[in-house]
């Protein structure tokens, strides 16, 4: 294959910008690509700041790619639980519908990450597993509308069993859990 289909296959991945989450984005909602993006820039923030020593490649790798399945399954809230009983199995499908269309590396470094992300045993899996969480609650900060029917047991049900694998981005949590709660976002 040439390098001129490899790119045209490249374009598979940029379906990820019109991937829609729950998450509000001025008066759209947020992307499943920009969301990927800001979680990257925030595992930059905290192992930056923290000096945690693990390994940044993979970390950000997990973050680019850790949606990209959504391309075919969709994005699924946490909170939706009853719509994310077959989210697994959706996404598994999801690679395998992904792997023709995009560049063979592409291809094999999706799946690999996928993989590494969804089995959360590796360090970086489980550090990426934290931003994931961190970046949609610190997302939401600007979107106090957003919180309506939320409360803090929700909030620490669906992140804690995540942030709490590290110190590091378990006291950034609590941070976050002191202010919403101090400024009134649960409703």
């Amino acid at each position: 294959m040439n390098r001129m289909d490899d790119l045209l296959k490249i374009r598979t991945i940029y379906k990820l910008k019109s991937v829609y989450r729950f998450n509000s984005q001025e008066n759209r909602k947020e992307s499943s690509a920009e969301h990927s993006w800001s979680a990257a820039m925030l595992a930059d923030y905290i192992l930056t700041k923290t000096n945690l020593k693990i390994n940044r490649l993979k970390v950000y790798e997990l973050l680019l790619y850790h949606d990209v399945v959504e391309i075919e399954a969709g994005d699924i809230p946490i909170h939706h639980e009853d719509k994310r009983k077959n989210k697994k199995e959706n996404e598994a499908k999801a690679v395998k519908i992904l792997r023709p269309q995009l560049p063979k590396e592409v291809a094999i470094k999706l799946e690999k990450l996928y993989n590494e992300f969804e089995e959360n045993k590796t360090p970086e899996s489980k550090f990426a597993h934290a931003i994931d969480k961190l970046d949609a609650t610190i997302h939401e900060l600007d979107y106090k509308k957003d919180w309506k029917g939320w409360n803090e047991s929700m909030l620490r049900k669906y992140n804690e069993q995540y942030v709490s694998a590290f110190p590091e981005t378990k006291e950034f949590f609590e941070e976050l859990v002191k202010f919403v709660k101090k400024n009134s976002y649960f409703s």
